[in-house]
């Protein structure tokens, strides 16, 4: 492709999108084999450098291959967030571009497409005296308790917030609490800026429901394998309410180590919890993200499916 098309700063983004173990990492691959692209992570929990096996993080090997870039970029005693993200992304993409690369987005954490996309809103970044305290309500009054008490100062919460969405709860109260505004107030009165230029070839991947299942749960004995319960040891002692203990799996590994559940009763809760959040994944693509091209299965011809993707960016282009 580089011979036949000069990529400059100004030329179309590719973004990979889909629930996780559909298969993006794989196919993002074969694809950048062809463009000549860069491999930018939008994944939340692969952020985080301490959890590689867990997260499903691609091997040091493939990341070799072609450049992988926002991967394992933050320690997981700190917060990441989508403004965070958002700014590491947008030098990304720039140093590929001028690079002569095609920045190729991949991942599942749909919130951090849609605000590179779109632009963010200026929300003020949270204190920790008052995120300590919102931290402390809730694991008082427990989830239901708590989604219950922020919904009195954000009524639209039910359209806003999966009610086990703890992180995102906490951050809307201790928004509240700090600025005695709610986060819909800020994002209304600071309508979203600094939205990107560049047009985006927007790619889904939905494989079939059993099929996805299956995956999921051949993933999670495989990550066993290759040492999760090990990895996950290392966060013994981190505090329960980081971003980073939210992975599926940790805190099930975790119990494991200290002997209260059983390996076998550790993969059923996280399989069940991993299944959970795809069917969310597959939900909020479906309704905010409108695909340029929707692939159910590629293993049944990934050269064909890689050839389509190019062929539509260069009409994009």
């Amino acid at each position: 492709m580089g011979a036949n098309i000069n990529i400059n700063i100004s030329s179309p983004i590719v973004a990979i999108a889909g629930p996780t173990a559909s298969g993006k990492s794989e196919f993002a691959l074969a694809l950048c084999k062809k463009l000549h692209g860069t491999i930018i992570n939008f994944d939340s929990m692969q952020v985080y450098r301490e959890l590689r096996v867990l997260t499903a993080r691609p091997d040091s090997a493939t990341e070799k291959i072609v450049p992988h870039k926002m991967y394992g970029y933050i320690s997981g005693v700190k917060r990441g967030s989508v403004m965070l993200w958002r700014k590491k992304a947008l030098k990304e993409i720039q140093l590929s571009l001028k690079s002569g690369l095609v920045p190729v987005l991949v991942g599942g954490t749909g919130l951090y497409l849609k605000a590179l996309i779109e632009g963010i809103s200026d929300v003020p970044i949270t204190i920790s005296k008052f995120r300590k305290k919102s931290e402390i309500i809730l694991e008082k009054e427990g989830i239901y308790a708590f989604y219950k008490r922020v919904q009195k100062v954000e009524p639209n919460l039910e359209s806003l917030i999966n009610i086990n969405d703890a992180q995102r709860l906490i951050r809307l109260y201790t928004v509240w609490l700090q600025t005695g505004k709610t986060l819909s107030e800020w994002r209304e009165d600071n309508k979203p800026k600094n939205n990107i230029s560049n047009n985006f070839l927007k790619v889904k991947l939905s494989p079939e429901r059993e099929l996805l299942r299956s995956k999921i749960n051949k993933r999670f004995y495989k990550m066993l394998e290759k040492g999760a319960l090990e990895e996950v040891k290392l966060l013994e002692g981190y505090d329960f309410n980081l971003p980073i203990m939210k992975a599926h799996g940790v805190r099930e590994l975790l119990a494991v180590l200290k002997k209260k559940i059983s390996i076998e009763e550790a993969a059923k809760i996280t399989i069940n919890h991993t299944n959970q959040y795809a069917k969310r994944q597959e939900t909020w693509f479906r309704h905010q993200y409108k695909a340029d091209c929707e692939i159910i299965n590629y293993n049944d011809d990934i050269d064909k499916y890689c050839s389509n993707i190019l062929s539509i960016y260069k009409k994009l282009y």
